[in-house]
């Protein structure tokens, strides 16, 4: 049985989210099209701009992507209060961002129109601390942008997108693993630093020394996101010892340093690499320990939700 997304997506609480959509018709969103010969790669190019655009619009922070040659990844952070402090001139300023008008010479006075307009400044407000409408705003210009490259009209999404709500940090840590590895898992690479267009080759490139010992934190957005408890070196070296795994596996022993950031976070370092190369076929819209899915089942008045079973195997309590 399915899920409601607003059942799914607390729009009173901020929460870590893992979201990805596809292309429909044989669309290749980036890379090379082997019927056509053509190539796509600089749609890449978009969704990354897009992604640094909207985390600076929306209340919402992104760690981690990975844009595949007909889909992507994406695991963020939203939180629907923050826009609840923002001035209304924020607001709208915000909002005329998200939906720029063709004629620049207007700006100021679709800006003062909206000033003069209480009700639409709280339904804005609203709007820019929704995931719905952070993710509408990233595919309906990129849909648009590449219908009108390949000359044709029509569905290009999949659908609207998919969601997984990640419920506690070491269920957000193995998300984000599994995302960064996507081109590895894939065969498209052998590292981390030439895994293009993915967060954790955004995170190699621009980490300093300073950074190595800090927490991990989000590489888009301005929100005040909690901090995590793994640091960011420690991130990309479980990271690395995965991909390594995937691509030699049973050639060495998981490394001690390994295992103490797993035990640290509560995941059994045994059922923890399989699952991790297999994330997207053991749980459906919730990704968390045994007890709190359960919660979340009993909340939405379910006898049961998909992934109690590997959420078993994955942590160690």
């Amino acid at each position: 049985m399915t899920i409601a997304r607003k059942e799914l997506v607390d729009s009173h609480n901020p929460g870590f989210y893992h979201c990805t959509n596809r292309c429909v018709r044989r669309a290749f969103l980036c890379g090379l099209d082997e019927e056509t010969g053509r190539n796509f790669n600089h749609r890449r190019t978009w969704i990354e701009q897009r992604l640094l655009q909207l985390s600076s619009i929306f209340s919402v922070d992104i760690y981690a992507y990975a844009i595949m040659s007909n889909h992507y990844h994406i695991v963020l952070y939203v939180d629907p209060l923050a826009p609840l402090s923002w001035s209304d001139d924020d607001i709208a300023e915000r909002w005329l961002r998200a939906y720029p008008s063709k004629d620049s010479a207007k700006h100021a006075q679709r800006k003062q129109a909206l000033l003069n307009n209480p009700d639409k400044l709280a339904l804005y407000r609203q709007r820019l601390g929704s995931l719905s409408w952070f993710m509408n705003r990233l595919n309906e210009p990129l849909a648009k942008m590449s219908n009108l490259e390949d000359e044709c009209s029509g569905k290009f999404w999949e659908a609207r997108y998919s969601s997984q709500a990640l419920l506690d940090e070491a269920a957000l840590l193995s998300c984000m693993a599994y995302v960064d590895l996507n081109p590895i898992r894939a065969n498209l690479t052998q590292t981390l630093e030439t895994s293009h267009f993915t967060s954790i080759k955004h995170r190699i490139q621009s980490l300093t020394s300073k950074e190595q010992r800090t927490p991990i934190k989000s590489i888009l957005g301005s929100l005040k996101t909690p901090n995590l408890g793994l640091s960011t070196v420690s991130y990309i070296n479980l990271v690395e010892w995965i991909g390594q795994s995937i691509l030699y596996p049973n050639k060495a022993a998981m490394p001690k340093h390994i295992t103490s950031v797993l035990e640290q976070l509560n995941l059994q370092p045994n059922h923890w690499l399989m699952q991790i190369q297999h994330f997207d076929q053991h749980y459906c819209r919730m990704i968390g320990p045994v007890e709190v899915i359960r919660e979340k089942a009993r909340l939405l008045k379910r006898r049961y939700l998909r992934g109690i079973s590997s959420a078993k195997m994955l942590y160690t309590n």
